[in-house]
């Protein structure tokens, strides 16, 4: 049977796609909640991000998005669709789309997340392709009502950062320093001074008494960010952890987690989650010392652009009917 497949695309001040949009990605990711106002935030810090609603049958039934990555030559693809709504062709026409969009960033290649236990979204991935190429372990920490303030190693201070913002340079430039050291499969690309202080310095959606710089000397030796999750105002999400080389092993990065904790306990948070990559076991091991608990990965998957728009025309020549004979 025929459908008929509408994608539109989501220019930045559309309030009511933006609105549709985020309910289609609650509906289908619930983990990972988003509003429109943290939409719409996204967008303006990138720009040439793409952002698709598709309808079958003038059914609204699932959004996309091609991102470009923070990881050099890769578009990142957000494609989901309504449970009741798949198999119909519309993460197929989603993707192509996305494939022009990555090719308009200068990509090479496609790059997709999926959690584990989605045996759909792992089987879409797999039928255009894409292989997997890192697991990030995601963890979560529930919040008492009386956590214990941290304890800072001697001769370290913990400030917050939205008090000191003539750090910001200093700060950045430890992490310009320090995060393309994280155990990822391809070097991780710095964003701007600019977009990192609205993402995870002082922008709306960081939490500015949950994100902190350690100071030795009055020099920045650490950092580590927290953000809102604006779906739930009672859940917020790890950012970015890093500690200057010559400062490690001290305990100062289980310390500037301990102060998060203990200012989400007093501000009313019930849980906090974050991520690392399987292979950073120094991270691992600050998170297993201060509670956190599995939650299943999130899986990245990716395949060269070229070898993507291949499996499409493949993929378009097995569903074209045949010519000639009768219809049995």
């Amino acid at each position: 049977m025929d459908v008929e497949l509408e994608i539109a695309e989501l220019p930045p001040g559309d309030r009511a796609g933006h609105e549709a949009y985020a309910a289609l990605w609650n509906a289908v990711v619930p983990r990972y909640p988003i509003t429109p106002g943290e939409l719409e935030r996204s967008r303006a810090r990138r720009p040439d991000d793409l952002r698709l609603v598709g309808r079958i049958d003038w059914a609204v039934a699932g959004c996309a998005a091609a991102i470009r990555s923070d990881l050099p030559g890769r578009t990142y693809m957000g494609n989901v669709v309504l449970p009741e709504h798949r198999r119909r062709g519309l993460g197929r026409a989603f993707l192509e789309r996305i494939v022009v969009s990555a090719r308009e960033h200068g990509s090479d290649v496609l790059a997709a997340g999926v959690e584990e236990g989605d045996e759909a979204g792992e089987a879409f991935a797999a039928r255009f392709g894409l292989r997997e190429v890192l697991r990030e372990l995601e963890i979560s920490r529930r919040i008492g009502p009386d956590e214990p303030d941290a304890e800072v190693p001697e001769g370290v201070q913990l400030v917050e950062l939205q008090t000191r913002t003539d750090l910001l340079r200093d700060t950045y430039a430890l992490a310009t320093e320090t995060l393309p050291e994280m155990p990822m499969h391809a070097p991780l690309e710095m964003p701007s001074f600019e977009r990192w202080v609205e993402e995870d310095a002082t922008g709306p959606d960081v939490l500015p008494g949950g994100t902190l710089v350690a100071l030795a000397e009055g020099r920045v030796i650490g950092f580590s960010g927290l953000v809102r999750r604006a779906a739930d105002p009672h859940l917020a999400e790890h950012g970015l952890t890093f500690v200057a080389a010559g400062h490690r092993n001290r305990g100062v990065a289980t310390a500037l987690k301990q102060a998060q904790i203990a200012w989400a306990s007093r501000n009313g948070y019930r849980e906090l989650q974050t991520s690392t990559q399987d292979a950073n076991a120094p991270m691992r091991a600050v998170n297993d010392k201060l509670g956190y608990e599995p939650l299943p990965a999130w899986i990245r998957f990716e395949a060269p652009l070229e070898e993507v728009e291949e499996t499409i025309r493949h993929d378009a020549e097995r569903r074209r009917p045949s010519g000639g004979g009768d219809a049995g």
